[in-house]
C-alpha cells in the first residue's frame, strides 16, 4: 500500500548564537507518523542567527531525553545537512538518524564558513561516516568544494 504524505522534508533551523540547540526539534517532527513513514530525503539547513540569548521556555531542545529515543525512519534514504558546524546536538542528530533509518543510502554534509577542513568536526564526521559502511557519504566545504566521502 503506497503511503501518501512527505516525499522531501526541507527543514531551515536558525540556531541562537546562545545555548540553542535544533536536533531535538528536528527529531521530534521525524517522528511524526506521516513524517516518519514517508520521508525518502530530509534536507537540513542550519542558519546561525544574530539573535542574542538562550531558548525561550519550553523550548524543544531543552528536551534531556531526545538523544535517547528511538523511532524506525523507513523510508529514508537521503539526508543533506547545509551549513554544519559540528556542534555536539548536531553530531547527535546524524548519529540518531543513521540508526533510525535502515534503507539510508546516502548523506551529504556541507559544512558552514566557520567549519575549516583542519577543525576537529571534519575529524568526528570522517569517523562517524567510516562507521557506516553502507551508507555513501560526502562533505563539502562552505563553497560547494568536495572535501572528502565514503563511498562503499
Amino acid at each position: 500500500k503506497e503511503t501518501y504524505g512527505c516525499r522531501l522534508l526541507c527543514f531551515r533551523a536558525a540556531s541562537h548564537s546562545k545555548g540553542h540547540a535544533f536536533g531535538a526539534f528536528v527529531f521530534h517532527l521525524l517522528g511524526m507518523d506521516r513524517i516518519r513513514t514517508a520521508t525518502r530525503r530530509l534536507k537540513v539547513v542550519l542558519e546561525r542567527s544574530a539573535m542574542k540569548g538562550g531558548c525561550l521556555p519550553l523550548c524543544p531542545c531543552g528536551f534531556p531525553n531526545w538523544k535517547s529515543q528511538i523511532i524506525c525512519l523507513a523510508a529514508l534514504e537521503e539526508v543533506e545537512f547545509n551549513g554544519f558546524e559540528g556542534k555536539d546536538h548536531e553530531f547527535d542528530l546524524v548519529k540518531l538518524i543513521i540508526g533510525c533509518a535502515p534503507m539510508l543510502k546516502r548523506m551529504i554534509v556541507k559544512l558552514s564558513q566557520e567549519t575549516s577542513a583542519s577543525n576537529d568536526g571534519c575529524a568526528k564526521i570522517h569517523n562517524i561516516f567510516k562507521a557506516c559502511s553502507s551508507v555513501e557519504c560526502d562533505v563539502y566545504d562552505s563553497s560547494g568544494e568536495y572535501m572528502f566521502g565514503m563511498h562503499y
